[in-house]
């Protein structure tokens, strides 16, 4: 089991969701499934959106939680009623630890200060669990 942080040099939070869209692309060539566990229900419909007009030519398929609908890219968030049967990846964007349970988690790290704060909780939490630690500076 792994844990990848990717750090952005912005401290914009919405920079990362550029950031998550490639990975989402390169998720979908590998064929992985990805959940991504959003901060609340707020960020899950304005990622939804995000996703759909991602490229003005192209769009990330993709399915909220509560629609019961299946996709290989789960959006939800800690109070989702329904959580993906698929443990492949989990691309974590909230302020929560990730499930555990997911082969790999990925955590998306802007400058903001808040962030690096429960970023850095996160990465001993993960590192303490027995992950396979990566970091990528973009």
């Amino acid at each position: 089991m792994r844990a990848d942080f990717y750090q952005l040099n912005s401290a914009d939070p919405a920079s990362r969701y550029s950031v998550l869209c490639r990975l989402l692309e390169k998720a979908e060539t590998a064929c992985q499934a990805v959940y991504i566990l959003c901060q609340d229900e707020a960020e899950v419909a304005h990622l939804d959106q995000y996703l759909w007009a991602f490229k003005p030519d192209a769009f990330i398929a993709h399915a909220c939680a509560d629609q019961k609908i299946d996709s290989s890219i789960i959006l939800g968030h800690p109070d989702s009623v329904v959580v993906p049967k698929h443990k492949d990846i989990c691309i974590n964007l909230c302020s929560d630890l990730a499930p555990k349970e997911y082969e790999r988690i990925i955590e998306l790290v802007t400058q903001e200060p808040t962030m690096l704060i429960t970023t850095r909780e996160h990465f001993r939490a993960y590192q303490e669990s027995g992950r396979t630690m990566q970091y990528h500076k973009l």
